[in-house]
């Protein structure tokens, strides 16, 4: 799904839920917002960040002018357009 379309499916939600009428979908949707699960990250994703961050202790970082530089190098051609 693509930024566009999550925007546009949070807006048609948020349309949706203002004109609700049903109070029992209404306290469900509370509940779930509420639950310590409704926006948690998953292992994969939290092993990810905790491997980042030790790369970032243990090696440092790159500056980005650096990167820019190597990937002009490497990919010339998304440059030339």
């Amino acid at each position: 799904m693509n930024t566009q379309q999550l925007q546009n499916d949070k807006l048609s939600i948020i349309n949706w839920m203002s004109q609700l009428e049903d109070f029992s979908l209404v306290e469900k949707v509370k509940a779930i917002m509420s639950s310590p699960d409704a926006c948690l990250l998953s292992n994969e994703q939290k092993n990810a960040i905790d491997e980042a961050l030790q790369s970032i202790e243990t090696k440092g970082t790159t500056p980005h002018n650096t990167v820019m530089e190597e990937t002009r190098k490497r990919f010339p051609h998304l440059y030339n357009r």
